[in-house]
């Protein structure tokens, strides 16, 4: 029998002990047995590091890395360098996945013969309920099989999101290019993906829901500050450097997509981000919004209905207007009364002549 290829569950870890035993359950549950989990604890304060440390003691193949302090981009650097698998996996330890996720992608990989594949995700809170949202990201249907100039075309156009949790890659990709993330920013992601989508032969999209992001005030994403705005314009600069030397073709492509820079923003991600940064209620922000999408439909229908039971007002007409409207009014009787008059006669007379 032929061994399954080995697949690298990467976990940057930094004070997530609310959520961390949740998410390691579900690396260590997944259905494709043949993996390694990579915990990288990035000096993490409060007791994350024992959490994991106990699932390694029940669990090999959970491996842990310690390092001081250096955020998310230095510990995804540390997982990468660490992983011995054939395919990378970054998965975040405050969010939880489906089951049977690492099966599906690795089915998919070799059925179409792809390098990379992607698939749907959805939000939850603090305690794990489903948020509203629409990603654009998530808006297609049926499975999307492409080459990596169409991914990319996707990605700048914002159809596919800049987060590493959204897709399972060949580890060559990452290894032939001795890729590492811009330690010190917040948005690492977003600049190494046209990497990876553009390295690839070919990128699969699944339309199944495996991830489960999970949107919350202390998240990276939820820090609302001057420099995250800064880290966005940096990582959309190497993304853009990347594309003109690998992909010259695309440059008209790409400046039309600044030019339409509004158009493209992933306004989900934005509002997400501001509604968890302002630590506002996301349930509460969501109700006040339906309140107002019905409270407007409601207006709308009043509306209508006042406007179909009003009488239609018949137009005055005041002097030469009146006489001429009076006039055009008895030529108008007098022209339809007359063959009702002519038949009348007709009748009349046939009758007297019985």
């Amino acid at each position: 029998m032929m061994l399954e290829p080995l697949v690298s569950i990467v976990m940057p870890v930094y004070n997530v002990h609310d959520f961390l035993d949740t998410s390691l359950r579900c690396a260590v549950e997944q259905t494709y047995g043949n993996v390694e989990i990579v915990v990288v604890d990035d000096g993490s304060t409060d007791d994350s590091l024992d959490i994991a440390t106990g699932w390694a003691k029940r669990d090999s193949r959970i491996r842990i890395v310690r390092q001081d302090n250096g955020g998310v981009a230095a510990a995804r650097n540390t997982g990468l360098y660490s992983a011995t698998g054939d395919y990378i996996y970054f998965f975040d330890p405050d969010d939880t996945m489906e089951l049977d996720l690492i099966e599906r992608c690795m089915e998919a990989m070799s059925n179409f013969d792809a390098d990379v594949v992607m698939f749907k995700f959805d939000t939850i809170n603090v305690t794990g309920a489903s948020i509203k949202s629409s990603y654009a990201h998530n808006e297609y249907d049926g499975i999307q099989v492409l080459s990596p100039t169409d991914a990319l075309r996707q990605q700048l156009h914002s159809d596919i999101a800049g987060y590493l949790w959204t897709f399972v890659a060949k580890a060559s990709i990452y290894r032939e290019q001795n890729l590492t993330f811009p330690v010190g920013r917040k948005i690492e992601d977003l600049a190494r993906i046209c990497n990876i989508l553009g390295e690839s032969q070919k990128v699969v999209r699944l339309p199944q829901t495996l991830y489960h992001y999970r949107l919350r005030s202390g998240s990276l994403m939820g820090q609302i500050a001057p420099s995250l705005i800064s880290d966005w314009s940096k990582a959309v600069e190497d993304r853009e450097d990347y594309i003109l030397t690998r992909y010259p073709s695309l440059k008209r492509y790409m400046i039309m997509q600044s030019m339409a820079f509004f158009s493209n923003l992933d306004y989900e991600s934005m509002r997400q981000s501001l509604i968890f940064g302002l630590k506002l209620d996301p349930a509460s922000v969501e109700r006040r919004a339906n309140q107002r999408l019905e409270k407007k439909n409601n207006e709308q229908k009043k509306a209508l209905a006042k406007a179909s039971s009003r009488k239609a007002r018949e137009p005055r007409y005041y002097g030469s207007k009146k006489r001429r409207a009076q006039k055009a009014e008895t030529y108008a009787s007098r022209r339809f009364s007359q063959p009702r008059r002519a038949i009348k006669k007709f009748t009349h007379k046939l009758r007297s002549s019985t």
